[in-house]
């Protein structure tokens, strides 16, 4: 198992997140449309990437990155192109000779395609609704039994591009939450059609700032956990053992103790530290653990965690922006901060109810955890350390 920062784990490098895929696999059978609701950096797109890699049997899985998606009809556009472009449809159900039945009515409406000798050419123009285009490919599909699930990656971040690209506008934002809500949820397209969103950032808190959480009430919400200490432990020795390094038992745990929010990304991030200072024939001790957190959160490693940052620019208003600018750096100083102080360093900048609003939100997105119901702090000494250093 190669050692992956920061990126999409995939085949032989995905640590198996058995529960995760467990309760994919019962939705999918049970024919539900999924949102992937957890915490950034905790592999969600790399469980995406399990499907697409170990599809089921009477599943067909496609993989798609619309972050750079800042219209609906972009968006459509792309889901449309890389259906057809995709080797599970495009080739492997012979697309071109479906498009090519002149008794497959939707198909043949399609505007922006048309066949070029043996393939395709796309025709793109920006008269055609690539909504309408991708409904009519979508119902012409010949899939015989199978399902056809759309594995939708970085959603949140069009519903945030559509909105920037009308000046804080949220009308079209609503109106493309709606019109995916009505895609899902198309009679002549249930039972043939699912999806999966996901996205760095939360879908849920983004639709509820739009004050439209009910355009996703029929998505099942799927969490992703952190690591437990046995998964832990056999992740880390995994990598490790992969570059011919050996680590004991008890450094195992030291690790542990220091990341204490165990998801793969820090366990990477310290295992790359460990490979860069020491020879696979020295010993990797506390002392070795403990310069690899150091560097962990230099500058040069800054890109890790910077979007934690620029997340809360794209969110929230200057009010919560300062609100919680002060409470993570009050976080920094004293480690734990109790629900009666957050609230008084919220005074005069927000009410009480939106401040645990806000605390909600960190929660939900992987800045901080409830120790109790009463007290918070960093979920991680590491990002603990390096919100220290660069925003405080």
């Amino acid at each position: 198992m190669q050692n992956i920062v920061g990126q999409i784990a995939s085949k032989a490098n995905f640590y198996m997140r058995s529960r995760e895929i467990k309760r994919i696999k019962m939705n999918l059978n049970a024919g539900a449309n999924m949102q992937i609701a957890a915490p950034r950096r905790v592999g969600k797109s790399s469980i995406l990437y399990y499907f697409l890699d170990n599809p089921d049997a009477g599943f067909i899985h496609i993989y798609f990155q619309v972050e750079s998606a800042r219209s609906k009809n972009d968006f459509y556009r792309k889901i449309y192109r890389d259906i057809i472009k995709s080797d599970a449809i495009g080739t492997g159900k012979k697309f071109v000779e479906q498009i090519k039945t002149v008794s497959n009515a939707f198909l043949s409406k399609l505007k922006g395609v048309k066949i070029a000798g043996n393939g395709i050419d796309f025709h793109d123009a920006e008269e055609i609704d690539y909504e309408e285009e991708l409904l009519n490919l979508l119902m012409g599909l010949e899939l015989g039994e199978d399902k056809l699930v759309l594995m939708i990656d970085e959603f949140p971040e069009v519903i945030l591009n559509i909105v920037e690209e009308n000046k804080g506008d949220v009308k079209e934002a609503k109106k493309f939450l709606q019109s995916n809500r009505e895609l899902r949820n198309n009679p002549k397209l249930v039972g043939k059609i699912q999806f999966i969103y996901t996205g760095s950032n939360s879908l849920n808190l983004t639709v509820g700032n739009l004050d439209s959480s009910s355009l996703i009430n029929d998505l099942t919400s799927i969490p992703v956990n952190p690591l437990t200490q046995a998964e832990s432990k056999d992740l880390i020795s995994s990598i490790l053992n992969t570059y011919n390094y050996n680590i004991t038992d008890d450094k195992l745990d030291y690790i542990i103790g220091k990341v204490e929010w165990t998801i793969p990304f820090y366990f990477q991030l310290i295992i790359h530290e460990i490979i860069s200072d020491i020879d696979p024939t020295d010993e990797v001790t506390t002392d070795v653990i403990d310069r690899a957190f150091i560097a962990a959160i230099e500058q040069r490693n800054d890109h890790h965690f910077e979007h934690y940052v620029k997340r809360l620019k794209r969110i929230f208003n200057e009010n919560e922006r300062q609100f919680i600018q002060v409470f993570l750096c009050q976080l920094c100083r004293e480690t734990t901060v109790d629900k009666d102080e957050a609230i008084n360093l919220a005074n005069g900048i927000l009410t009480e109810e939106q401040t645990k609003r806000l605390l909600g939100s960190l929660i939900y997105d992987g800045y901080i955890i409830g120790q109790s119901t009463t007290v918070y702090k960093f979920n991680s000494p590491m990002l603990r350390n390096w919100w220290q250093n660069h925003e405080c």
